[in-house]
Formats: C-alpha cells, sequence, structure tokens
C-alpha cells in the first residue's frame, strides 16, 4: 500500500505533497473530530466571534472549484453548514451534538479565488433548537451567498458542576 502511495505522489511538488501529509493527518484526527477532513479540505477556520456573531473562512482552492471554475455549490453548502453547526457548539460550551434540520442557502454571487467569509448570527438558540442566519463574503466584501438553517441539539453535557457525586 504505502508503495502505491509512493508512486501516487510521483511528480508532486513539495507544495502538494505538503497538502497531502495534512490531509493524512487530518483523516486521522477525525478519530477525536468528526469533520477534521471535510475542514482540512475546505481549510476552514474559525476567525473570531463576537456577542452571537461568528466568523469563519474557508480559502478556495482548484479542489473546491467545479468545471466552470467557480467554487461549487455544494461546497459553498457545506462550508455554511459547518460554520453554523460550530457556532451551535461555540455558543453551548456543553453541546456534544447538533444535526441539520433545515438549511437554506441562496447563492448570489459565484466565488472564484482567495478567502472566503461566512458570518453566523444567532436568531434562536434553546435548549434544544439553534436557528441561524449566514452572510458569506468574498475578499473584497461582495455577498456571496446567504443562508438561513436550523439545528437540533441532541446531547448536552451536564456542567462539572452540576454532575451528580458519587
Amino acid at each position: 500500500m504505502l508503495d502505491r502511495i509512493a508512486s501516487l505522489m510521483q511528480g508532486m511538488d513539495d507544495e502538494e505533497i505538503a497538502q497531502v501529509i495534512r490531509l493524512i493527518e487530518a483523516k486521522k484526527e477525525t478519530y477525536q473530530q468528526p469533520l477534521a477532513f471535510l475542514q482540512a479540505v475546505m481549510d476552514f477556520k474559525a476567525v473570531e466571534g463576537l456577542g452571537e456573531a461568528y466568523t469563519y473562512s474557508m480559502r478556495v482552492s482548484d479542489d473546491l472549484r467545479n468545471r466552470y471554475g467557480i467554487v461549487h455549490g455544494g461546497v459553498l453548502t457545506t462550508f455554511i453548514d459547518t460554520a453554523m453547526a460550530e457556532t451551535a457548539f461555540r455558543l453551548d460550551g456543553h453541546l456534544q451534538k447538533a444535526v441539520t434540520l433545515h438549511l437554506t442557502v441562496n447563492f448570489v454571487k459565484a466565488a472564484e479565488s482567495g478567502l472566503l467569509h461566512c458570518t453566523v448570527t444567532s436568531a434562536q438558540n434553546s435548549f434544544r433548537i439553534a436557528l441561524f442566519h449566514a452572510d458569506v463574503t468574498d475578499e473584497t466584501g461582495d455577498m456571496v451567498a446567504t443562508a438561513d438553517g436550523h439545528f437540533y441539539k441532541t446531547a448536552h453535557q451536564l456542567p462539572v458542576s452540576a454532575e451528580p457525586s458519587a
């Protein structure tokens, strides 16, 4: 198997090999963090969080473009969905699992290159349901997409101080 991997990597430059290594490392991280591989492919990063608004970034790469040279709509949708779920976890520090109930994405402008930003704001954040709005912008600040999503929080971890004593 390692020989096959070495054969497939023949002719790749150092940057491409480094990318493959990052993806292998991210694949291994999925044992502890389920979205690690997907986030590595998108180069997904949390940028900032203020109050109930959180911003995330994604770097556009050739791997994320469709046959027309623009970011694939499914990739943008995944970026938004991941940012919204990450916001649910950040708003509720004891949340262990959240699933998307509904996600509506409105594509406004094609994204072709650079860094995209997704700013997520919370419209509702109860014990079981979270409603979010997201705006995706490109490096020039132009709107690329907007979205609204509903998430169901399926598991909470009790805060340490609230755990029953033995």
